[in-house]
């Protein structure tokens, strides 16, 4: 192994004698596409202004596959190139946990893939397959990342994807045979297995995101039915003043929550865990149900319910 690594660390000291101010800068901003902070931005907009029934899917399934990225971070625990005992002049920027495998190159992977299987265009497969390959690349370039940790990053991201084009409708089907409570009883058991092995900041957010997501969605879909697009109504400036209103409104919800739950739940170390789990749980329940029923209650979206036991 350790031949490996000295491997990716030549690797890395050959790529990097290209670099200049103005190419870390770009390459800089490539690496932020495949960051998780992308996709909790993205989620919120895709749910709220695009699909909603394609949004919870994107939701689940990026969730899972960050948490998948952090727990073998956690059990693998290989270090980074940069980390003392390699080579600490290489790291342009800094990371914390362990490298592999890359989460940039697994997660980029499994949503730009995710969203070019659902636009259906050759130009969208291209894209994608771009997007990660700059991005993989960008991890090795700022010696953040082995060579071996990308490989194996776009080898994880792949079997995600294929777990969920060739199950996933058959997951949701068996669910919904279920009903409603056997819905939530899955949602919350998961939540509960994925806190369950190392329950620190990372997984906490993960697993609260996904509770609260996931049950959000299931109380949408019996009491609220809210749709994100109308059919009848065709894009115009009516259609984007209105996703307009419910980005804003949701931004501010946000906010709220990060205040109020820091004022119920004071943000000590005896109470930290607890804060960072209801945190994140809020958060999700906010996106897929208390969010969609403002925009609701105050016709900023249409809704249909529909029967489900």
């Amino acid at each position: 192994m350790e031949a490996v690594l000295q491997w990716g660390l030549d690797f890395i000291r050959a790529v990097q004698t290209i670099s200049s101010e103005q190419l870390t800068f770009v390459v800089r901003v490539i690496t932020s596409f495949g960051g998780a902070a992308v996709y909790f931005v993205l989620l919120p907009l895709f749910f709220w202004c695009v699909d909603e029934k394609k949004g919870v899917r994107l939701g689940i399934v990026v969730l899972l596959s960050l948490w998948v990225n952090v727990t073998l971070k956690y059990f693998l625990d290989q270090p980074r190139p940069f980390f003392p005992g390699y080579d600490p002049s290489l790291g342009m920027i800094d990371e914390k946990m362990g490298g592999l495998p890359s989460g940039h190159a697994q997660n980029s992977l499994v949503i730009y893939f995710l969203l070019a299987s659902w636009l259906k265009k050759r130009w969208g497969y291209i894209s994608a397959a771009a997007l990660c390959i700059l991005i993989g690349f960008s991890r090795i370039y700022l010696g953040v990342h082995f060579p071996t940790d990308v490989l194996a990053g776009w080898f994880l991201g792949g079997i995600i994807l294929c777990v969920h084009f060739f199950l996933g409708n058959k997951i949701v089907e068996l669910l919904d045979k279920g009903g409603f409570r056997i819905k939530v009883i899955s949602i919350a058991l998961i939540s509960f297995i994925m806190i369950l092995y190392q329950p620190d900041k990372n997984v906490l957010m993960l697993g609260g995101t996904f509770l609260g997501f996931g049950a959000g969605y299931c109380l949408n879909k019996r009491y609220i039915g809210f749709v994100s697009r109308d059919v009848l109504i065709k894009p115009g400036v009516y259609l984007y003043f209105t996703f307009f209103l419910r980005i804003v409104l949701g931004a501010a919800g946000f906010i709220l929550i990060f205040v109020l739950v820091g004022k119920i739940i004071p943000n000590e170390s005896n109470n930290l865990k607890l804060f960072e789990f209801f945190q994140a749980a809020l958060s999700g329940l906010w996106i897929s149900f208390a969010a969609p029923w403002v925009f609701v209650r105050f016709n900023l979206a249409p809704a249909r319910l529909e029967q489900d036991g």
